[in-house]
């Protein structure tokens, strides 16, 4: 009875978001668990077989930093930001390369149709060159076309942070502003970060002052009231950007929790942080 009380629960949902588009940025960290990147491409299996079009979009920090490491290829940062010299834009790409097949091999043996892309193909991402930071980006521009048309083929795209600049070369770009300017674009239902933490904190040292539902307008309020500091401020002008601009909601939640992704899309309560407008 248990099993059916879940599936009677989901039923709503599932109705509601037939035939919508999630955008969904794994983080890096989080696909270097074999176990964990499998249960969470598995969510997203079943989201596709009950009709949500999904746009994966993924990072892989983790991996650059420890092949940069091997091959003793120096990090370094201006102004607290990485920069990317040529020689580590080799090692993004490669590194970046090598998991986007992984998530598509993976996703076609769960009977996924998947395909592997770069913010490259196509021309889709367009970028401005932050030239203090060597082969970096920032988007100028989102060709929504491009994935439009794999996901009408019933495709989901799974897709490397990686845009073109001004003169078509290949810049490294972050991972969680793509996955928000191709939300933005297709004014997605839902723009879903899956990250190493339980959602937004109301104390950042207390994971058990999860904040599970909030609005844009109160967390302009935080903003205003300096009650958001550090890492978290970029991320959550981002958010509310990203619902002003056609998302209907933005999700972070904890992709170490065993199914998190269906527990916060099908269930009343969720397990992360939703915001809306």
């Amino acid at each position: 009875m248990d099993k059916i009380g879940v599936l009677v629960e989901a039923l709503p949902y599932i109705k509601k978001f037939k035939e919508k588009v999630f955008v969904v940025k794994i983080g890096g960290s989080l696909l270097v668990d074999e176990k964990t990147r499998r249960e969470i491409l598995q969510d997203i299996s079943l989201l596709k077989f009950v009709g949500i079009n999904v746009i994966i979009v993924h990072g892989g920090g983790k991996d650059i930093t420890e092949l940069s490491k091997r091959l003793g290829i120096k990090v370094r940062f201006v102004e607290g930001l990485r920069h990317t010299s040529d020689e580590a834009l080799e090692v993004v790409m490669m590194v970046l390369g090598k998991i986007n097949g992984r998530i598509v091999e993976e996703l076609e043996r769960l009977d996924c149709k998947a395909i592997g892309i770069t913010g490259k193909s196509g021309g889709m991402v367009r970028s401005r060159r932050i030239e203090r930071l060597g082969n970096v980006g920032s988007i100028k521009s989102v060709e929504k076309s491009v994935l439009l048309g794999f996901l009408e083929q019933g495709y989901t795209p799974v897709v490397q942070p990686i845009g073109l600049d001004e003169e078509g070369r290949a810049v490294n770009i972050n991972a969680d502003d793509l996955a928000s300017a191709i939300a933005k674009e297709l004014k997605a239902e839902k723009l879903v970060y899956m990250t190493n933490v339980p959602g937004l904190l109301e104390d950042e040292n207390d994971e058990k002052s999860l904040i599970s539902r909030t609005t844009t307008k109160e967390l302009k309020e935080k903003l205003k009231w300096d009650e958001v500091s550090g890492g978290m401020i970029p991320k959550t002008k981002g958010i509310i950007e990203a619902i002003e601009r056609g998302v209907k909601s933005v999700h972070i939640i904890d992709g170490r929790k065993r199914h998190s992704l269906l527990l916060e899309i099908f269930t009343d309560e969720g397990v992360g942080t939703m915001i809306t407008e």
